[in-house]
């Protein structure tokens, strides 16, 4: 598979650890009308648990530690019904609702968080992979810098033919145009590894009118991550009603 380097590694290469060491509460809660089991992935300092069940209407904080960087996203249809549990969207292919391991990039909506990163936390909302539900993420504090964003729009609905994902004749998720074709043109690698070269394909102009604060390609990195103090917690909603405006 060709591929440039996935965004969360660029994300976290210059990672540092602050002098003060300070927690962030992630509260995570499901306002869809069946359940999902989120996942959080951690490249470092793990948090309690890497996958869980959140009913609708359910909610779960989750402490995440001084120099933490991993991502959250949420599966749905799931079942354990074979004896292995798997997931039409967001299967992270452990066969059990933890997902520790490697992690397998899949077709869905992520936010990525850094936290006490010199001092201060940082998050992005990444439709690079594709998109299965709503998000929004709200900080405790807000500035100039530290606001609430989020991708409220149902992209499977204006999902191009080509990037759907069926499952049993039903619409579960989009997918984005590097996950189907690897092209170097829409992933951005090769001789499309600059910002001159890799322009939005029009699948990526889809997710960027109806998203415009996530990071959907490349070298769209301007307006999608937001910076808070490291004393700042969040609350991570999945499918929610309501989003404050955003200025940049």
């Amino acid at each position: 598979m060709t591929e440039r380097l996935p965004l969360i590694f660029l994300f976290a290469s210059h990672l540092f650890v602050s002098g003060v060491l300070s927690t962030s509460i992630l509260t995570i809660e499901n306002k869809c009308n069946n359940t999902i089991w989120p996942v959080l992935f951690s490249w470092r300092s793990p948090v309690s648990t890497s996958g869980f069940a959140l009913r609708s209407g359910e909610a779960r904080a989750i402490n995440a530690p001084s120099s933490w960087y991993g991502l959250i996203s949420a599966r749905t249809l799931c079942s354990n019904s074979t004896g292995k549990f798997t997931c039409i969207t967001g299967d992270c292919e452990s066969g059990e609702i933890e997902c520790p391991g490697a992690y397998s990039w899949s077709s869905v909506t992520y936010v990525l968080f850094r936290i006490d990163d010199g001092g201060v936390n940082s998050y992005k909302i990444s439709l690079e992979y594709g998109y299965n539900l709503p998000i929004t993420v709200t900080p405790s504090q807000s500035s100039p810098a530290c606001v609430s964003s989020g991708c409220m729009v149902d992209l499977n609905n204006t999902c191009p033919n080509d990037l759907k994902k069926f499952s049993g004749g039903t619409l579960n998720a989009c997918s984005s145009a590097c996950r189907e074709s690897e092209s170097h043109e829409n992933c951005c690698t090769r001789y499309f590894d600059s910002k001159q070269t890799c322009k939005p394909t029009q699948y990526v102009q889809n997710f960027e009118r109806a998203c415009p604060f996530a990071y959907s390609y490349a070298f769209n990195d301007n307006n999608s991550t937001f910076t808070c103090s490291n004393t700042t917690d969040y609350v991570i909603t999945f499918c929610p009603s309501s989003i404050p405006n955003i200025t940049r």
